[in-house]
């Protein structure tokens, strides 16, 4: 009885997939538990691989951790308030809502940097 590991099928790296790339990296997730996410559904190396190819980098963060300077802290947290959430919430709902505009993630990975 053969027991080898499946690959998952090829999928393309869609707005949706690359914006909750980004998401989980920035919540300090490591790149196998992003790999076993279900939108996600790809391997610990190619995680890796997509990272450097859209530019997001794997730092040793606390789970939930948004680092901002200061006077952007304070807007976000300004903002958050008006709607009733936190400002991690607030990212979350800003991130979602990017990956719903298809344009919006291409003009900012293509700005040139």
């Amino acid at each position: 009885m053969s027991t080898h590991h499946t690959l998952p099928p090829k999928t393309r790296w869609s707005n949706e997939r690359i914006a909750r790339l980004g998401f989980l990296i920035g919540q300090g997730m490591d790149a196998k538990r992003i790999a076993g996410d279900p939108l996600i559904a790809s391997t610990p190396n190619n995680v890796h691989r997509q990272a450097q190819r859209f530019g997001l980098a794997f730092r040793d963060a606390p789970v939930g951790t948004f680092r901002l300077p200061p006077e952007a802290g304070e807007l976000y947290d300004a903002a958050a308030a008006k709607r009733g959430l936190t400002r991690e919430g607030l990212i979350r709902v800003l991130l979602v809502t990017a990956a719903e505009d298809e344009g919006l993630i291409e003009n900012i990975l293509d700005d040139g940097f």
